[in-house]
């Protein structure tokens, strides 16, 4: 099993999206996968699946009750676990292979504090992996961790194999998501748990979105985002990361502006799917 953890230094990364549409891309690929929502004060998953409305959902016991041990691993796949493809509309009326499966492990709804620094807690999720690779037989399994060094990134980033980091044109994000890339790389000098890192440019603007801006300003602001991303690859090779450059694109997608949703069941040119087909491919 191979765990993924989807992170993004500043909020708005379009992380959330990203996770549930490459999770729902790898099922179709003929993958077994597990999604688990780790975004403790703001889960989102709920509403890219749509089931924020569901009463299952509300009653449902989340992860944070299992890692704070207020549950059992049994209590969590009961009550907390949703199979999208066999149990979940609009999931279940799409063809998917024969071997393929989704499970989504929701957070609940309410605020329910987890102590990243109590053992217990790592001790809990690595049961918890055991479980999904040694009885779920998952392949797959993405973290999305919340946004920031918290709580959520540090349980993610003891078990995950590779971390990939969204971030958005904008000045907070380029500069946030350089920081971590710098954290990584000491992380790593001084010896303690690091992983591969691969950095997701996500809503990269098209040269479309140009159109009917002055040639001056067009001008400008494509060289600003060259310079931008030639800075962010010189980082990443004085950091020594791999890959050196930026790992992929997510174009800006106005169906998504403002109907954040899984857009990979009926479009199969979308940018998830390509990387989806990316990370089941491997290095």
């Amino acid at each position: 099993m191979k765990t993924l953890m989807f992170y993004s230094y500043k909020g708005g990364s379009g992380r959330t999206v990203a996770a549930a549409n490459v999770s729902v891309a790898l099922a179709k690929l003929g993958c077994r996968v597990a999604i688990i929502d780790l975004d403790f004060e703001a889960p989102g998953l709920q509403y890219v699946f749509r089931l924020h409305a569901a009463k299952r959902y509300h009653d449902a016991t989340g992860i944070q009750h299992y890692l704070r041990g207020d549950s059992s691993i049994a209590s969590l796949f009961k009550d907390g676990a949703f199979d999208l493809f066999r149990e979940v509309d609009p999931f279940r009326f799409f063809t998917i292979p024969e071997s393929a499966t989704l499970l989504y492990l929701a957070a609940c709804r309410n605020v329910v504090q987890v102590d990243a620094q109590d053992p217990r807690v790592e001790q809990r999720t690595r049961e918890l992996l055991a479980h999904l690779q040694d009885e779920k037989a998952i392949d797959f399994l993405i973290l999305d961790a919340a946004s920031g060094v918290r709580d959520a990134y540090s349980i993610a980033a003891e078990v995950t194999d590779e971390m990939l980091m969204f971030f958005r044109w904008s000045r907070q994000h380029v500069e946030g998501t350089l920081q971590m890339v710098h954290w990584l790389s000491e992380i790593r000098r001084f010896g303690e748990r690091s992983f591969p890192c691969k950095l997701v440019a996500s809503a990269s603007p098209a040269p479309s979105d140009l159109d009917g801006l002055p040639e001056g300003l067009q001008h400008e602001l494509v060289e600003l985002r060259n310079n931008t991303r030639n800075r962010i690859n010189e980082a990443l090779r004085e950091a020594e990361m791999e890959p050196g450059e930026i790992f992929f694109d997510i174009p800006e997608m106005r169906d998504l502006k403002w109907s954040e949703g899984v857009m990979v069941l009926e479009n199969k040119n979308s940018p998830f799917e390509a990387l989806a087909a990316q990370l089941r491919q491997g290095p």
